[in-house]
């Protein structure tokens, strides 16, 4: 019995074999490809995620997207993420999981045989490119990296250069000072050299924001500003860019201004503030100090105003000089934007009260070469102070679109003068043209122009 046992077990053995093995479906490689693309949302939140917001960067980026074959409709230039592997050695670069540009994602394999000299950049632990971190506590949507950021001063970034013939801007490092310098006095409605004055100060934060629901758009409750006001001499050319700008007809008398203002956001509801800010002469009307008479805008009476008049034969009594003297604001602002998983639109809202004070001075001639303002021994000059209730409130409106083509608008009622603000990209998010239009709501006044529009390329670069 023993000598068939072996070659029954081989029969058995072989019938086994034969037998149909059940059928065990291959994924294909276009379902390979799709798992390896996805990331379980809920553990993806704790990555280490940041969106690129470096110019050339982005160009580079969209262009390798677009030469791998990735379908141009799903791109967008605007939105790249970087989402990494953490790790918890300090100066080790990142191991880039996941490159995002709109809905097309390369993953680590692909970036492995693709971009490896890109990825090796992306991942330096220093980031030497400008970038906005995602917070892992809250999941975030395409627009949520672009929350109520202001595209013109962004707080998000180490380093920031603006650029325009209304301001200059320059943030130092991640610390959030700001130094700025710009011309013209937009709180009470004189835009560029209209006013005669331009300011350098400093911009600094005191008091971080604790809040994470309004930390990434509100990183700090205090912001203080501190500075120097100095008089601008051009401006007085009609011919100057062919007439396109209107001349200055004011003036900021020698001496500077001093600069001070503060933004105080108050921590129980940080989206709610107060903003404070004032501008006050360093010297009066001296009419011992000699001036240069082509650097100030002196200005004819009004047919209807009788002449100066005074016992010095000296004193020029059809013409008088504006100078702007005080001025201040102080109001209550709220920061409001849309649905905070996707806070396209922000919304700011000013309301308070401002002052402005221009004194009229005359002009004093004691000979050829010595000339100086004076306001004493004189009769008829004017001060323009507020009077009524139009001439104290202060209300403005801004509104900023921060999708993918951001663009921004404000309106601003003080002094009686409107004066509204657009912008809008023309280069990706570094290159933008910005316009500013004032018009009086009340009898133009003789420093005045009843229509000032000025027109400006802005230059924005982060680092």
């Amino acid at each position: 019995m023993q000598r068939w046992t072996l070659p029954c077990l081989i029969a058995t053995a072989s019938l086994l074999w034969a037998q149909p093995q059940p059928y065990v479906a291959v994924p294909d490689a276009d379902s390979i490809v799709a798992a390896l693309k996805t990331i379980d949302p809920n553990i993806l939140k704790y990555f280490p995620r940041w969106r690129i917001c470096e110019p050339n960067l982005m160009i580079q980026l969209h262009q390798t997207f677009l030469l791998l074959g990735y379908p141009e409709a799903q791109l967008d230039m605007q939105r790249i993420l970087v989402t990494a592997a953490p790790t918890r050695r300090r100066n080790t670069e990142y191991e880039i999981l996941l490159i995002e540009c709109g809905t097309a994602k390369m993953t680590s394999s692909e970036i492995e045989a693709n971009i490896r000299g890109l990825a090796t950049f992306l991942a330096d632990p220093q980031r030497r490119y400008c970038y906005e971190d995602i917070p892992p506590t809250v999941p975030p949507t395409p627009a949520q990296a672009e929350a109520i950021i202001n595209f013109t001063m962004p707080t998000t970034v180490g380093h920031a250069i603006g650029v325009s013939v209304f301001e200059q801007s320059l943030k130092l490092g991640r610390s959030g000072f700001w130094l700025r310098a710009n011309t013209g006095a937009d709180p009470i409605g004189y835009p560029f050299w209209s006013a005669g004055i331009a300011r350098v100060f400093l911009q600094r934060p005191l008091i971080q924001n604790i809040d994470e629901t309004t930390q990434k758009a509100i990183p700090h409750l205090l912001d203080i500003q501190f500075g120097m006001g100095y008089r601008i001499t051009g401006g007085l050319d009609p011919n100057f860019l062919g007439g396109l700008i209107p001349v200055r007809k004011l003036n900021l008398s020698s001496g500077g201004q001093l600069v001070a203002g503060a933004d105080f956001y108050f921590p129980f509801h940080p989206q709610l503030g107060t903003h404070v800010h004032a501008e006050i002469p360093l010297k009066g009307i001296d009419p011992s100090s000699s001036i240069d008479p082509t650097t100030y805008a002196i200005l004819p009476l009004a047919p209807d105003r009788d002449p100066l008049r005074t016992s010095d034969p000296d004193i020029d009594p059809d013409r008088v000089v504006p100078l702007l003297r005080s001025t201040g604001q102080w109001t209550l602002f709220y920061n409001w934007w849309s649905n905070p998983e996707r806070p396209t639109h922000f919304l700011r809202v000013d309301v308070g009260i401002s002052y402005a004070e221009i004194t009229e001075a005359a002009l004093l001639r004691r000979n050829t070469t010595t000339v100086s303002l004076t306001r004493e021994g004189v009769e008829g000059l004017r001060t323009y102070k507020p009077q009524e209730l139009g001439d104290w409130l202060y209300v403005r409106f801004e509104y900023r679109n921060q999708s993918s083509f951001p663009f921004g608008v404000s309106l601003q009622y003080s002094n009686q003068i409107l004066l509204g603000r657009a912008y809008v990209p023309i280069v990706g998010r570094w290159l933008y043209v910005e316009a500013k239009y004032a018009t009086p709501l009340r009898p133009v006044r003789l420093f005045e122009t009843r229509n000032f529009f000025v027109l400006s390329p802005l230059l924005r670069i982060a680092l």
